[in-house]
């Protein structure tokens, strides 16, 4: 897997983009950009990620209509669908669908804002995701071995 140098700039314009056509599909959305290319400032995939929070009873409505305007629907779990623009083989940009205040939408940019809060905690979060990225390809692995770096900061959030 392969990581770059960081491109706030772009990566900002990007989350813009998506952002104007998020909210015009669905104008009662909530947008975030998360994860990495949130941060600034550290290695990341090149791949913008958006939160999109809405109401329970809107994820799947709101997935459908991002389906109908060109998102493609990669995964999904209980109160989560994630898709990604513009294919899985060159997405630039991948999509979290999840309830607006739940858990799911807390946790996400609570880590956001711990590692803007603290770039010590974000260059140890960059070194780790250089480490994994050295080692595998594969998506959910690269995810699953930033698991418990991801679960100790939101520990070390809700203490503090």
């Amino acid at each position: 897997m392969q990581l770059v140098s960081s491109k706030d700039i772009e990566w900002k314009r990007r989350y813009h983009a998506h952002y104007v056509r998020l909210t015009e599909i669905w104008p009662n959305a909530y947008v975030e950009h998360i994860g990495s290319t949130a941060i600034g400032g550290i290695q990341s995939k090149d791949v913008v990620d958006i939160l999109v929070g809405v109401q329970p009873m809107d994820i799947e409505i709101t997935s459908s209509q991002l389906i109908n305007a060109g998102y493609m629907k990669e995964g999904a779990r209980a109160g989560h669908i994630w898709l990604c623009w513009p294919n899985p083989e060159s997405r630039d940009s991948v999509v979290h669908v999840v309830e607006m205040n739940g858990a799911q939408w807390q946790a996400r940019l609570a880590f956001r804002d711990a590692l803007r809060a603290n770039p010590v905690l974000a260059k140890e979060y960059e070194s780790l995701k250089i480490a994994i990225a050295q080692t595998t390809d594969d998506w959910g692995e690269y995810t699953q071995n930033k698991a418990q770096f991801v679960t100790t900061v939101l520990k070390n959030v809700t203490r503090g």
